[in-house]
């Protein structure tokens, strides 16, 4: 099962997320599923995190995130995946009703 877990995001609460979206990549299990881990930066652009899926660990707050592959085409990514889990705090994630005053 391919799974993609999205996180970072614009929102306030980017560090959080990534906190927590690394969090959910290190536990997930590796010989189980086909993880592809997805990084959204503060200006919206999706990344491929590069490190291998079994090194990673949980970031800290305000940790940068280098390990990064430019992704053009997120919806044809997305697309290929059988289960995406959004791992996106505040604005555009969790809170998303409020994203029509944004």
């Amino acid at each position: 099962m391919k799974i993609a877990v999205i996180f970072g995001g614009m929102s306030t609460e980017h560090d959080v997320s990534v906190v927590s979206g690394t969090s959910v990549l290190k536990n997930l299990d590796k010989e189980k599923y086909e993880i592809l881990p997805i990084y959204i930066n503060r200006e919206g652009n999706f990344y491929e995190y590069t490190k291998d899926i079994r090194k990673i660990e949980v970031l800290e707050i305000g940790t940068e995130i280098n390990e990064l592959k430019k992704i053009d085409n997120i919806i044809e990514i997305l697309k290929e995946q059988d289960v995406v889990f959004p791992v996106l705090h505040g604005l555009f994630g969790e809170d998303r009703n409020n994203t029509r005053n944004a």
